[in-house]
């Protein structure tokens, strides 16, 4: 047996069909095929297409109903066909039928998601596998059984059915067609529609530049945030709620802490946090571990890793400065009373060089680290990109530059040319919008990272060996 899966080609990109391989190879060998599938839309199928013209019997049952799974136009070319050749011979089963089974006689049989239309065996992504016929055994009694009884529970296709099936449809398949072109068009104009603007793998081409860079991002960034909305659902129930937590926290500043007290408290070993070691432990069952956790945290007397200070102090302060209007005109001290309430601000300034922040007659009178911390962030709200905007202009359009739908496309933006600012990172930034927008978005930064993947998801993580 062996897998059947359409893939990009290994080389120059394109679309790469196992299927159309194992047709050709079983056509040199068979002399009768039997096909159970549910969809027809082409008479161009390969099986279709090189048993007529090879003359091998061929046997075929499709689906029919009011949907017309098996097409007017198949229909027509199968009643013609079957006059002239003898070989051919097609059945019709009723509505609960989707099977999709190729049993090429002499050589294996397919079972897989491949229809026969166009674009199952030249775009779709579709799966399966092909069991050659010495691997069979037993099995081949019983997939001669699945053939007899199809046979005895269909009807055969002749021209009065199809002149049946053209005069009661074929003005409704033409309008069909026509709303369907019409729903495309406008899924096309949505956000996820243009995100999702290739067609196939038969449009895929190698990985490469800054459009496929961004969708690669929005991907893996959209992936994430199901993850934390997943968290966040299970944590909003009152019950996985501690007594010391706020009855009014934000639903994205509960889930951030939840996840900062399992990361710090649970992962942490001594001075190490061995992620990798957790994700294998629980990636067999993530949703089993989360569970696990919920119950450790809902039963915490007080915060493990001081997350009663986000509670108490660090959400109050965001909700009153991370707005559009104090943003638009913000000083440097209300900017630095956000900076440092911020978990991954912190955390790059404390990894600057002490002479990277302070001036030369500083370093002997500032030996401590929080001041440091202080001053990077004093100076950061100084800071300006190459279209000249200082931090809290670029935060004000990273939070309120557009819908909140498109926050994502715009963080894109503030960590690449021209939007962004030297010291404010995919951390940093990410933790800012949650921290802004925490009913839209869960605050994250690349310890949000850690602690999901922890549980079991497979997140990517930013920087797996900085702690």
């Amino acid at each position: 047996m062996h897998l059947v899966l359409s893939s990009r080609s290994e080389t120059g990109g394109g679309f790469r069909s196992p299927l159309r391989a194992a047709h050709k190879a079983a056509m040199a060998v068979t002399r009768h095929v039997q096909a159970a599938v549910a969809y027809v839309s082409t008479e161009a199928n390969p099986v279709l297409a090189d048993c007529d013209r090879a003359g091998i019997r061929c046997e075929v049952w499709s689906r029919h109903d009011e949907t017309l799974p098996t097409s007017l136009r198949v229909m027509d070319w199968a009643c013609r066909r079957m006059k002239l050749n003898g070989n051919l011979t097609w059945k019709l089963v009723a509505r609960y039928f989707h099977p999709k089974v190729i049993w090429w006689h002499g050589y294996g049989v397919y079972i897989g998601s491949a229809n026969f239309t166009d674009a199952a065996w030249n775009s779709n992504c579709e799966a399966g596998v092909v069991i050659p016929e010495s691997e069979l055994g037993e099995d081949r009694a019983t997939l001669a059984s699945f053939f007899a009884d199809l046979d005895a529970e269909s009807e055969p296709l002749t021209p009065q059915v199809y002149a049946e099936a053209q005069e009661a449809f074929a003005a409704y398949e033409a309008q069909l067609e026509a709303l369907r072109r019409e729903m495309a068009a406008k899924f096309a104009e949505t956000p996820t529609g243009k995100q999702l603007a290739k067609k196939s793998l038969s449009e895929a081409k190698p990985a490469k530049g800054a459009a496929n860079a961004k969708t690669e991002f929005l991907r893996e960034w959209n992936t994430t945030l199901d993850r934390l909305r997943f968290v966040q659902a299970r944590l909003s129930d009152p019950g996985n709620r501690p007594a010391w937590v706020p009855a009014d926290v934000s639903p994205g500043i509960h889930t951030d802490q939840f996840l900062h007290a399992f990361y710090y408290t649970r992962v942490r070993e001594a001075q190490s946090y061995p992620v990798e070691k957790y994700f294998e432990q629980n990636r067999s069952d993530p949703v089993a571990a989360l569970a696990r956790e919920i119950e450790w945290w809902r039963n915490t007397p007080s915060a493990p890793s001081s997350e009663d200070m986000v509670f108490r102090d660090w959400a109050p302060v965001h909700r009153e400065l991370l707005t559009a209007q104090r943003l638009a005109s913000m000083t440097e001290a209300e900017f630095v009373r956000v900076a440092r309430r911020t978990h991954s601000i912190n955390n790059f300034a404390k990894r600057q060089r002490r002479t990277d922040v302070l001036d030369e007659d500083e370093i002997a009178d500032t030996p401590d680290t929080e001041r440091k911390c202080d001053l990077f962030c004093e100076q950061l709200y100084y800071r300006r990109n190459l279209l000249n905007w200082q931090t809290p202009q670029l935060l004000h359009h990273l939070l309120f530059g557009g819908s909140v739908a498109s926050v994502p496309e715009r963080l894109f933006e503030c960590v690449h040319r021209p939007h962004k600012i030297a010291g404010l990172d995919l951390s940093s930034l990410g933790e800012l919008i949650g921290c802004g927008l925490p009913n839209d978005y869960p605050p994250r930064n690349d310890r949000t990272n850690k602690a999901l993947r922890a549980l079991g998801w497979p997140i990517h993580v930013r920087s797996p060996n900085q702690e």
